[in-house]
């Protein structure tokens, strides 16, 4: 090969911008030849007129391959999200039934209790009138005092 022939050849360097991805494709070329490059059925008829437009389609195919990964990841992550949340919601139910049956039981032993306190009150005061007025109005006094300080 004679230096000559050597300076025939041309690099040519190109790049392809697909959202953040940058494909530098390096094509070097010999003014004898014509396309470098021979037609391929998965880029299309512009694979065989361009390189750049073969490398192109190839960077558009990786995106489009990401982007398609990417939204199958974030439906998963969706998916155990959901799964997540209503296991929250199911357990929160269950501790708010405990709680309501907890406050029904608390209340309703409370409304008990006073039934008792109120029936042994009256059988107290039938049985025992004067004392009952003489305990009321020391209780009375007694309150009346402690509240004027």
């Amino acid at each position: 090969m004679r230096p000559t022939n050597a300076l025939l050849f041309l690099s040519r360097i190109k790049r392809v911008s697909v959202k953040s991805f940058t494909v530098v494709i390096t094509e070097t070329i010999h003014p004898d030849m014509s396309d470098p490059i021979p037609s391929d059925p998965q880029f299309g008829a512009a694979a065989s007129q361009d390189p750049f437009q073969a490398a192109k389609a190839s960077a558009m195919k990786a995106a489009e391959e990401l982007r398609n990964a990417a939204s199958q990841k974030a439906q998963e992550l969706r998916s155990a999200a959901q799964e997540r949340a209503q296991q929250f919601k199911s357990t929160a139910n269950e501790r708010a039934d405990e709680f309501k049956e907890y406050a029904g039981q608390a209340f309703n032993e409370a409304r008990d209790r006073y039934a008792d306190i109120r029936v042994e009150g009256e059988k107290f005061v039938r049985e025992k009138p004067m004392q009952a007025v003489l305990t009321a109005f020391g209780v009375g006094l007694f309150v009346g005092l402690i509240l004027r300080r």
